[in-house]
């Protein structure tokens, strides 16, 4: 779609919560403007750490609501992992505004996300 994107950490978090800033897997089109934000998360075995990435997820997602109210927080969540941790997963998918995962359906609802914020 040739959308940009980055990766990394997001200035106004670093600078106001360093202590709990997180490195993003996609920002979309830049770390000056992000639109949506997106975390990528795929088990395929289960880990008592899910409990904690499902903890932080949602801190960050109130940091990024408070320093960042026009980007969307969304997460990719994917993996046998998952579905084994079903209260980690329901914590996790509290934290986002959208939820998809890696299926052929859930990239187009993806993309049609895409075109839908671009098309402004």
């Amino acid at each position: 779609m040739e959308i940009t994107y980055e990766k990394g950490d997001l200035n106004e978090l670093i600078n106001n919560a360093p202590d709990n800033k997180r490195t993003m897997d996609f920002i979309i089109p830049s770390k000056k403007n992000p639109l949506i934000i997106i975390e990528s998360s795929f088990l395929a075995t289960t880990s008592s750490g899910q409990g904690d990435k499902s903890k932080t997820e949602i801190s960050i997602d109130a940091l990024i609501k408070e320093h960042y109210p026009k980007a969307k927080f969304i997460g990719f969540i994917d993996g046998i992992g998952w579905y084994v941790r079903k209260r980690d997963l329901q914590r996790m998918v509290t934290a986002y505004e959208e939820v998809f995962t890696f299926h052929n359906d859930e990239l187009k609802r993806f993309e049609k996300l895409l075109i839908k914020t671009f098309k402004k």
